[in-house]
């Protein structure tokens, strides 16, 4: 028995690399494995069981007593063997215990065999019993992948098989630790070599499956000469979505695995071999994947002979007749509910024209409310399916350079430093040789002439030269920045950036295409620039995660991703032009407020910027552009140049997605702010607002362009109803309020009834989506969704709370937006421009705006409409004045949401403190105690009491705990300071010495030797 497990544990890794050494013979495993698959018989008639479940039952009844009792059992010395393992390993065996039975819920259907003793069992858990008998219980992965692959030879295993392979054994090895350790408690007994079970366990813990088994996948050889050679270079999560694809089409059909895999290489053959107008066309159909998951599965599942099930019938009809099922259904939801209130509420003796009038004010708010249901019934529907992408983890290649370009504003120094700061940043999660970063610059709104040659853009160019410098020679990519100088707007009467945001992106195109230069000032490698393909475009609080700009590249190169533009519309038909990740709000600016912390975390509340998830992605296979994400060039240019008139479109991103297809990489995410106070939130609400009334052209036939000449629209329908949906959503409020003043005022029957059927309204989506939940989540059960929907349900109440306290306010923010935006575009043709960045909003405190001086009418107009209600219909004042009471303490409650989040903490007792003062001097003590000259300062691993050692070896974390734990010892102290220096300088002195790679520290180094 080993005399430290736990240095035995940690070097695990170590031993099986050297079980995998070349030379070792597994002879003996292969010709079992041979005989083994010789013996079982395939019982076709069988496709489900009760075997691993009721295994696992009569497995846990032994073991976890046994486990229960070492858990409660202090150690005794001397102890056995065998209880000296378990007890060293009782989280592992504990958590082993319950992963396996969760494992088990999701084998349902796997291919059953008849034994040579006459028994049928799944093929997975006969394959790993006779593996684990026939290796001694001693598992390795070389010994394992010879055996798997020499059973193979024989006969292939299906998909689902190879990935029981792991719980099946797992389980195999917990029954031989639950029979082996009966008489564990018993010293006299010889060892029943325990150790090796669960050595084998540990092992198995350590390997990296999806590398281990995905070898062992045997269609896999097939689809990876996939004629296009995209295959082979996709990511894990992309070829194990084909494979699904691939399986289920056989489950479902008379073909096996790889007969389907070879129908679907042979048609990727035969297309290559035909000619084609379009070589992106040619390369989609060329490539396995269009017949698995892309535009050629219909027809591709048809001629395999696929018998899909109701679920799937349902799910592919959808797909095809989106149009057909979400349109039409949100019409019948929200007329459907228009009547049941007007039933309800009216009598036979209500006029023709107040039932009239009564459709009309419920006819917004019930569309709200049908349109929050059918996105939840749809996304319930269908399953989001991600979209597949090229493996650039490692390198992006030539042909994929990537510029990620932040277009700013340079407002004052501080903010100038934090844009170069937040640009290193990014380049420090994401950098590669084939992709740069630059900064598109503009000087802030004047309104005379002002010198360009700004310190503030003299700043900029020096920091983004200093970041070169720092990071030349590494082969890491590189920095730029390009600066326009501002131009007289005649319409804005200010000297400014053209076209603002677009402008800078569409002035970035044409240098990238080589056609206009309009940067003046220019900083970094231009030569760089005609390399580019793809422009990652963020905003300059959008943070992008260690790499995210990697896997956007490889989704945005993937045959079946790559745009493909109708010459005839010049508009992105298949594939996409640009690619939206998932926006996340951040952790830090979602504890800056009440605010952010109520509604960052939260979908469908916030009814203007988040009521709309993927249900587009889903249903449409497209999704809607936000402004930040990845396009192709070339393709951008092509569709967007000279299609859209000047100094008309301040919020572009929509009618830019709709030209150039925009997708949604739900899997990939980008990270920004929320605003941190109500004040920002209603500028940027209001500015959107203002953004979206400027489209509305592209709801007709004929549309603008840069001439301003009328053309043939060439949107699709499903834009053009984006494009309404936002209009009539910046009209809900307005016919909320509407529906609350007139149900009391006018409407027939009581008032009481009409302001419980609108709440009813406004609440009904957040009590529907959580009784949905429940019951499936019953019916899976799966009780942590439930609790999560209960947990949802209260914020969910909470934000629908505020709806309806902030309902005046929010209002007249949207009727002050829509009315400037109509008179800006149909009179004045002025300031349809005007625009303030998000960091302006939200250090704008101190600056009054009208949205900010209408939360000051708020107790004015509720006081004023309960006169008019006590003057009018007075038996309504009992129903109005708990609302009226909620809008008039908006102003109050706008105050308490812009104060910071904070978590109540409750004194701790003193018993309590005093326990932690024990535990921290005890830590405290053992660090001390360890790190000593011996050791050079550092800290060994870990210590083993019974019997004592000590693991000389140290890792990269073990050093940051001894540096966070001195400083912790000093503020307590048990330290003084002149001792936390000289440790400390002593333990840094030794860090210096220490050998690295590339600058960064091994993961292990011996304490004595270094």
């Amino acid at each position: 028995m080993p005399q430290n497990i736990h240095i035995e544990m940690a070097e695990a890794t170590r031993i099986a690399e050297e079980k995998k050494r070349p030379g070792e013979d597994f002879t003996s495993l292969r010709k079992n494995a041979e005989e083994v698959a010789r013996c079982l018989a395939w019982n076709p008639s069988v496709h489900a069981s009760g075997f691993f479940s009721t295994r696992w039952k009569v497995m846990s009844a032994t073991l976890r007593p046994v486990l229960e009792k070492v858990g409660r059992r202090s150690r005794k010395l001397p102890e056995s063997e065998d209880l000296r393992w378990i007890r060293e390993n009782l989280h592992l065996l504990w958590a082993e215990l319950w992963n396996t039975r969760n494992a088990f819920k999701k084998l349902r259907r796997l291919p059953h065999v008849l034994t040579p003793r006459g028994t049928t069992i799944p093929r997975a858990a006969a394959i790993t019993e006779a593996y684990l008998y026939a290796s001694a219980f001693n598992f390795s992965e070389a010994s394992f992948t010879a055996y798997v692959g020499a059973f193979q030879e024989t006969t292939i295993l299906k998909f689902r098989e190879l990935w029981a392979l792991v719980p099946a054994m797992e389980l195999a090895l917990l029954e031989q630790i639950a029979a082996r350790s009966k008489n564990v408690f018993d010293d006299t007994q010889p060892s029943q070599a325990v150790g090796d079970c669960v050595r084998s366990l540990i092992e198995i813990n350590q390997l990296h499956w999806k590398e281990v088994l995905e070898p062992q996948i045997a269609f896999d050889q097939v689809l990876s000469q996939d004629p296009s050679g995209a295959y082979a270079r996709m990511d894990f999560e992309s070829r194990n979505l084909y494979r699904e694809k691939l399986v289920l089409i056989a489950e479902r059909s008379d073909s096996t695995e790889m007969e389907v895999a070879s129908q679907a290489l042979e048609l990727a053959r035969q297309s290559q071999q035909q000619p084609a107008e379009d070589s992106r066309i040619a390369l989609r159909e060329s490539h396995v994947g269009y017949y698995l998951v892309g535009a050629g599965s219909a027809e591709f599942r048809a001629r395999i002979g696929f018998r899909p099930s109701l679920a799937h019938k349902i799910r592919g009809l959808l797909r095809s007749h989106p149009d057909e099922f979400y349109l039409p259904g949100i019409e019948i939801l929200t007329f459907g509910l228009m009547s049941a209130i007007v039933l309800l509420l009216t009598s036979t003796f209500t006029s023709p024209a107040l039932i009239l009038l009564s459709m009309l004010v419920l006819l917004l708010p019930c569309s709200q409310s049908a349109v929050q249901l059918m996105n939840y019934l749809t996304t319930a529907l269908l399953r989001p399916e991600i979209l597949p992408k090229f493996d650039f983890s490692k390198d992006i290649p030539e042909d994929c350079t990537t510029l990620v370009a932040v277009p700013a504003l340079l407002l004052n120094e501080k903010q100038v430093r934090r844009l170069v700061e937040n640009l290193e940043v990014r380049f420090l999660g994401n950098h590669n040789r084939n992709l740069h970063f630059a900064l598109l610059t503009d000087l802030a709104d004047s309104p005379v002439p002002s010198r360009e040659d700004d310190p503030l853009v003299d700043l900029c160019s020096n920091l983004v030269k200093e970041l070169n410098e720092k990071y030349s020679g590494k082969n890491m990519g590189s920095f730029l920045m390009l600066h326009r100088h501002r131009i007289y707007n005649p319409r804005e009467k200010v000297w400014m950036g053209w076209e603002r945001k677009r402008g800078k992106l569409m002035d970035l195109n044409k240098l990238l295409t080589r056609e206009r230069d309009s940067f003046p000032v220019k900083v970094g490698d231009l030569a760089l620039l005609a390399e580019v393909s793809f422009v990652i475009t963020l905003d300059a609080d959008t943070e992008l995660p260690r790499g995210s700009a990697h896997r956007l590249i490889g989704t945005l190169a993937h045959p079946l991703n790559r745009a493909v533009i109708d010459p005839e519309k010049n508009v992105v038909v298949a594939g996409y032009g640009i690619l939206q990740p998932r926006v996340r709000i951040s952790v830090h600016s979602a504890s800056s407020s009440r605010l952010a912390n109520i509604y960052s975390g939260q979908t469908g509340f916030d009814i203007y910027t988040r009521a709309v998830s993927d249900i587009y992605q889903d249903l449409y296979g497209e999704g809607i552009f936000a402004g930040k994400g990845i396009y192709e060039v070339e393709t951008v240019h092509k569709v967007l140049d000279r299609r859209f008139p000047q100094n008309a479109l301040l919020s572009h991103d929509l009618i830019e997605g709709a030209y150039a297809r925009a997708g949604l990489v739900t899997d990939v995410e980008v990270i920004e702010d929320y605003p941190s106070h109500y004040s920002a939130y209603n500028r940027r609400k209001h500015r959107w607002l203002r953004g979206d009334w400027q489209i509305t052209s592209w709801l007709f036939s004929r549309v603008p362009d840069e001439t301003g000449r009328k053309v043939p629209n060439p949107i699709s329908l499903v834009s053009q109803w984006k494009i309404l949906d936002n209009l009539r959503r910046s009209l809900v409020e307005p016919a909320t309020f509407l529906l609350f003043v007139l149900g009391w005022l006018v409407l027939p029957g009581y008032a009481r009834s009409w302001t419980l059927a609108t709440a009813f309204i406004l609440f009904m989506p957040v009590w529907f989506e959580f009784l949905f939940t429940l019951v499936r989540s019953i019916a899976e059960r799966k009780m942590a969704v439930a609790r999560e929907a209960l947990s949802a349900l209260f914020s969910s109440n909470v934000g629908t709370l505020l709806n309806i306290i902030f309902l005046p306010h929010q209002m007249l923010v949207s009727l002050d937006a829509v009315v400037r935006t109509l008179i800006r575009r149909l009179f004045t043709r002025q300031r349809l421009l005007e625009w303030e960045t998000a960091a302006e909003a939200e250090a704008g405190v101190a600056k009054r705006t009208p949205v900010d001086a209408y939360l000051n009418w708020m107790p004015v107009i509720a006081i004023l409409l309960g006169l008019i209600v006590f003057l009018v219909r007075r038996p309504a004042l009992v129903a109005a004045v708990p609302v009226l009471v909620l809008w008039a303490c908006s102003k109050l409650v706008s105050k308490w949401l812009d104060s910071p989040a904070f978590m109540a903490q409750a004194e701790i007792s003193e018993k309590d403190r005093l326990f932690l003062r024990r535990a921290a001097i005890r830590t405290c003590r053992y660090f001390a105690e360890f790190s000593t000259e011996k050791h050079n300062w550092l800290i060994p691993d870990n210590v083993q009491e019974e019997p004592f050692e000590v693991a000389p070896r140290v890792s990269p974390t073990n050093v940051g705990f001894l540096l966070n734990v001195r400083q912790v010892a000093c503020e307590l102290g048990y330290l003084t300071p002149a001792e936390f220096v000289e440790k400390t300088s002593q333990t840094l002195g030794t860090m210096r010495k220490m050998p690295r790679h590339r600058g960064h520290l091994y993961n292990w180094y011996d304490t004595q030797t270094l």
